[in-house]
C-alpha cells in the first residue's frame, strides 16, 4: 500500500486540560513547607534615634536608640532630619557620608584609602531664598561599590582589628552634619562651623550559597554522598634534596569552603605510607611534646603589600582506630597503612568576614602544619586551604538580610 506524501492527517485528540492546582503562601494542615526563602524587602524598624550636640539635633529613622550602634546593609538609605534651635543666622547646612579604610604595619608604615565620599546640601537649596528652616529632611543611600585601581569592588565591612607589633586595619564610615552660622547678623561673611558626627556600622549581610554535610565525619559519609568532601594533598618531603617522601598526608574538608563566623568547621586528616615511616614520624614525635601536627584556623590579612598571619583558633585530632599504636610492628616498607584523625575547628570571637579590595584583603585559611622531630626524615610541611566566612549561616532566616 502505498501512502501519498500530500496526504495532511488530523492532530490527535486531547484530553481537556487539568485545571491549575490552587497556590497558597501558608502550608495547609496535611501540608509542610520544605523550603523556604522570603524575600529580601523585609519590614524596617519603625523607631528612630536621636543625637543632640551643641544645639544640633539629628534624627535617624529607622534605628534604635538604645544600641550604641548604628547599623546599616548593602544599598542601605540613612534617612532622617535636620534639627535647629535656633535658625535665624544659619548660613548653610550640609551633610557627608565618609568610609576609610586604613592600616599600618611595620614594614610599610601608614595607608589610607578613601570608600566613600558623599555630600549634599540642605541650606541653601539652589534658586530658594528662603530663610534657613528649623526643621530639614535628608537621605543618602550606601552605594554598591566603589573604584580602587580602576576595579569596582563591594564595599568592604566596618572592622577594628588590632595586630601584634601595634599595627592595626581598620574600616570606618561616618555621617557628618556641619551647620555654618554667622558671628552676627549684620556681618554674615563671619561663619563659624558646628558639626555633628555620628559612627556608622556598615555590615553587608552574607551567607553560604548552600547547606553544609550535617554529619562531621568522613568515613559515616563518603560513600553515601562523596561531593561534599573535598580531598585536599600536603606535600610532603624527605632529606636536604626535598625528594618526595613515602608518606602521604589528606585532608579533607567540606566542599562548600563557606561558612558563617559563627559555626565550626569540620575536617579529616590522614597519613598513609610505609608503616616504618609512620612509626619513625609519629612515634618521634610522641616523645616531642612542641613537635607535633598541627590542624588550625589561620587569618591573613594582606594591607598595602604587607602578609600578617595571625592563628585564631586550633583543632582538637581526635585518634581514629587504628592509632599508631595498633600498627604491626615490621621494619619493611613494602607493608602500608593509614593513621587517621577528625576534629572541629571552633570559629570564636570573629566579627570581620572575608573581603578583598584588591590592595587590601581579610582571608582566612584551614591550616596544616606537620613538625617532625630533628631525628625524623621527614622536612616541615604547612599548608593552607582558604574559605570563605560569612556574616550569617545558611540556616539564618533570609528575612533579616538587607
Amino acid at each position: 500500500m502505498k501512502v501519498s506524501h500530500n496526504m495532511v492527517f488530523p492532530p490527535p485528540s486531547y484530553s481537556p486540560l487539568t485545571p491549575c492546582p490552587i497556590y497558597s503562601t501558608s502550608p495547609r494542615s496535611n501540608e509542610h513547607t520544605l523550603q523556604h526563602t522570603p524575600l529580601s524587602g523585609h519590614a524596617r524598624s519603625t523607631e528612630t534615634f536621636i543625637r543632640t550636640e551643641d544645639s544640633i539635633t539629628v534624627i535617624l529613622n529607622g534605628q534604635k536608640e538604645n544600641t550604641g550602634r548604628l547599623t546599616f546593609g548593602r544599598g542601605a538609605l540613612i534617612s532622617g532630619s535636620l534639627l535647629l534651635e535656633s535658625a535665624e543666622t544659619v548660613t548653610n547646612t550640609g551633610i557627608r557620608l565618609q568610609g576609610i579604610l586604613e592600616s599600618l604595619s611595620l614594614s610599610h608604615g601608614y595607608s589610607q584609602l578613601k570608600i566613600v565620599d558623599q555630600s549634599a546640601s540642605l541650606y541653601p537649596k539652589e534658586g530658594s531664598q528662603m530663610r534657613c528652616p528649623s526643621a530639614s529632611p535628608f537621605s543618602l543611600r550606601f552605594p554598591l561599590s566603589f573604584k580602587n585601581n580602576m576595579i569596582h569592588y563591594p564595599l568592604p565591612p566596618s572592622c577594628d582589628i588590632t595586630l601584634p607589633g601595634g599595627a592595626f586595619l581598620k574600616c570606618t564610615y561616618s555621617l557628618v552634619v556641619t551647620v555654618n552660622v554667622a558671628l552676627h547678623r549684620s556681618l554674615p561673611f563671619f561663619t563659624k562651623e558646628k558639626s555633628l558626627a555620628l559612627e556608622l556600622e556598615y555590615r553587608q549581610r552574607t551567607r553560604p550559597s548552600r547547606p553544609r554535610i550535617s554529619e562531621p565525619s568522613l568515613f559515616s559519609t563518603i560513600k553515601t554522598c562523596p561531593e561534599e568532601w573535598l580531598q585536599l594533598s600536603v606535600d610532603l618531603t624527605v632529606g636536604p634534596d626535598s625528594l618526595a617522601s613515602d608518606i602521604y598526608c589528606d585532608l579533607f574538608v567540606p566542599s562548600i569552603g563557606v561558612f558563617g563566623v559563627t559555626e565550626t568547621v569540620p575536617f579529616h586528616l590522614q597519613l598513609s605510607g610505609s608503616i616504618r615511616s609512620l612509626r619513625e614520624l609519629l612515634l618521634r614525635s610522641r616523645a616531642v611534646p612542641d613537635q607535633s601536627i598541627r590542624v588550625y584556623l589561620l587569618r591573613q590579612i594582606v594591607a598595602a603589600e604587607a602578609k600578617i598571619r595571625t592563628v585564631l583558633g586550633e583543632g582538637s585530632l581526635l585518634p581514629l582506630p587504628p592509632d599508631i599504636d595498633g600498627l604491626p610492628n615490621v621494619s619493611l616498607s613494602k607493608y602500608e597503612e593509614a593513621v587517621s584523625w577528625e576534629g572541629e575547628i571552633q570559629l570564636r570571637g570573629i566579627t570581620t568576614p572575608t573581603f578583598d579590595v584588591g590592595t587590601f584583603r581579610v582571608m582566612y585559611l584551614v591550616a596544616v602544619e606537620l613538625s617532625p622531630p630533628e631525628a625524623c626524615s621527614i622536612n616541615r610541611a604547612h599548608y593552607g586551604y582558604p574559605m570563605k566566612l560569612t556574616t550569617d549561616t545558611w540556616v539564618t532566616s533570609a528575612d533579616q538580610y538587607d
